[in-house]
């Protein structure tokens, strides 16, 4: 309550902060310096304005428009990769969505309605078509037009010999693979409209081929979204130059079969841009020109499906005389000149005192809060200076209590599992207190050891989510009690994820039950692939177990336990770590013990 009240005043401006930092103290505002002499110049600028007005015209507009236009070119191809690569990834969600080779082993299309209705919703995903092993439709799910996010219309059953004789699909039913791996791309136009598909196999749990699944977007949809993020108007061709969809109200004219094929010949030049910018033409879509960007309409391994075009508005141009060039070149070059030099003067003027600032700044943004600035000015950046070191004091106040108030939830939460765990009572602090000494041991300091002591703290958090009926029961565990047992683990990992300060301490609550050889559970990790914190708190936490008695055991000598570590070591345990605790426990177990125990293999 005391820092609270302290915080509160420092913010309201009671007690000895109240009115400490007046802006009566400015003598000479920023806003002055920087006002004054930038009045003039505007004046300056505003006379000549006006000439500039009636003179100037662009020289290089025809330039922009040419690098504005290969732009949205060059933009247009890499969106329709990144279609194709989430096409590709909700083709993955879907062969790899539970139950789903099992539904097309058994040809059900209800079962797969019911699977792949919730991913292609979610991923706004247009049409897929599940098939056979031997090219048989299954089932077919294409969006309704127009409709709903959620409508879409199904087909059961249908043509095999259309699917099997698209050139993709054919492939993924021979089981061919490219470089690129086994899926394949390719746009179809058929009798429920222009798509562009995914296809790739799909394997059950034997690895065996049991189907083909094909997701697809409307090529309408991808000219419609490539010219809202692209701004230019986008147009799909066939190789004999004929549209297929685009984004402008009416279709565009065909391109010649000449020009056609040069775009094709064409891509394999260098530069990309080169090819953008020579492979153009002008068009007019509704009584207003255009100039339009043509390119191969590729696809992964290089595949060519057709061209692209992107088409901009053509801008008017206007040539500029040579004293018109002359005069703006100086004008704009006095212009230039006097801003510099102002503003040098003007950047020393200011920045000279925000130096300290700035360097205050790297401090604390390096994580040191106990900066102070003194600067001696006369203006806004006196009370800024000021101001800043008032902040990071309360920042710095308030840091270390949100530190200790979340130290204190961290031990709530511990206590609250003892209270339901009797048998570990006491158990968390022992070994939260033991995993810090061998840390230390071992040379962990820093920040480490502060994620090592809160991730001790909270090693079985993951154990409320175990029933009380298992988590309670006196006799031996049963498989399935003990395969609910071992997820406490992924259970910790699960609850505490989403919390930002414990991100770099979760390796103990998750990885405590991994064992060096890889044995350990819940994911089998081995040797160095355990995170150093996780093997060294598997050490204490046995050892803890071993010397405390439970309702299932009796308590374990010190000897035996020193005797059982050992004997783990290389298997259960991280052999260093061993050793390091061995040399750890000459401070605490007697000399005789630790001359047979420990001092035997060092």
């Amino acid at each position: 309550m005391g820092n609270n009240r302290n915080l509160k005043d420092d913010v309201s401006g009671t007690g000895n902060t109240r009115g400490l930092f007046r802006l009566s103290q400015i003598k000479m505002p920023i806003r002055a310096k920087i006002t004054v002499p930038y009045f003039f110049l505007a004046l300056l600028l505003a006379v000549g304005a006006g000439f500039l007005i009636s003179n100037i015209v662009f020289d290089t507009l025809d330039e922009r428009f040419k690098n504005q236009l290969a732009e949205v070119g060059l933009l247009s191809s890499e969106l329709m990769v990144k279609e194709e690569d989430r096409l590709l990834e909700s083709f993955r969600l879907l062969a790899n969505a539970e139950g789903i080779s099992e539904a097309i082993s058994v040809g059900d299309p209800e079962g797969l309605r019911e699977i792949t209705l919730g991913v292609i919703v979610n991923n706004q995903i247009e049409a897929i078509e599940i098939l056979d092993p031997a090219g048989n439709p299954l089932l077919s799910m294409r969006h309704k037009e127009g409709g709903l996010i959620e409508e879409y219309e199904y087909s059961t059953g249908g043509n095999g010999d259309l699917f099997r004789s698209w050139e993709f699909v054919q492939k993924v039913l021979q089981n061919q693979e490219d470089p690129l791996g086994d899926k394949y791309a390719g746009f179809v136009q058929e009798s429920w409209g222009d798509f562009f598909y995914i296809s790739g196999p799909v394997f059950n749990e034997s690895n065996q081929f049991v189907g083909v699944i094909l997701v697809g977007s409307r090529l309408q949809t991808i000219a419609t979204a490539l010219r809202e993020k692209t701004l230019g108007q986008i147009t799909f061709y066939h190789f004999n130059g004929q549209p297929i969809v685009s984004s402008f109200p009416f279709m565009p004219e065909s391109l010649d079969e000449t020009t056609a094929a040069a775009v094709i010949g064409d891509q394999n030049l260098p530069s990309t841009r080169t090819r953008i910018v020579d492979s153009q033409r002008d068009i007019t879509v509704v009584a207003l020109d255009y100039t339009e960007a043509l390119a191969a309409w590729e696809i992964r391994g290089d595949v060519d499906l057709g061209i692209m075009g992107a088409a901009l508005q053509k801008n008017f141009f206007v040539n500029p005389s040579t004293l018109t060039s002359v005069q703006l070149g100086l004008l704009i070059s006095l212009a230039l000149f006097l801003v510099i030099m102002i503003g040098i003067n003007l950047a020393n003027l200011i920045t000279r005192p925000l130096l300290g600032l700035v360097e205050a700044s790297q401090a604390v943004a390096g994580g040191d809060l106990n900066v102070k600035v003194d600067l001696e000015t006369n203006d806004e950046i006196n009370v800024l200076a000021k101001s800043f070191s008032q902040m990071i004091a309360n920042l710095n106040r308030s840091r270390n209590d949100l530190l200790e108030a979340y130290d204190s939830a961290l031990m709530g939460w511990s206590k609250a599992l003892e209270l339901r765990d009797k048998e570990t009572e006491g158990h968390t602090q022992r070994v939260t207190e033991m995993a810090q000494a061998l840390a230390r041991e071992m040379g962990v300091d820093g920040e480490a050891m502060v994620n090592i002591r809160r991730g001790a703290i909270l090693h079985d958090i993951g154990k409320m989510g175990v029933p009380d009926a298992i988590l309670h029961k006196p006799g031996d565990l049963g498989d399935d009690e003990w395969i609910v047992m071992r997820k406490h683990p992924a259970y910790a990992y699960e609850m505490l994820k989403g919390l930002r300060f414990l991100q770099f301490a979760l390796d103990i609550p998750r990885y405590h039950h991994e064992n060096w050889d890889g044995k350990g559970y819940p994911y089998g990790l081995k040797g160095d692939e355990i995170p150093l914190a996780a093997r060294i708190f598997s050490v204490v936490d046995v050892w803890d177990a071993l010397t405390s008695e439970r309702p299932y055991k009796e308590k374990f000598s010190a000897a035996k336990s020193m005797q059982i570590i050992e004997e783990e070591s290389g298997s259960k345990f991280d052999p260093e770590v061993v050793s390091a605790f061995k040399r750890l426990m000459r401070n605490f177990l007697p000399a005789e013990i630790m001359e047979d125990q420990v001092g035997r293999s060092d």
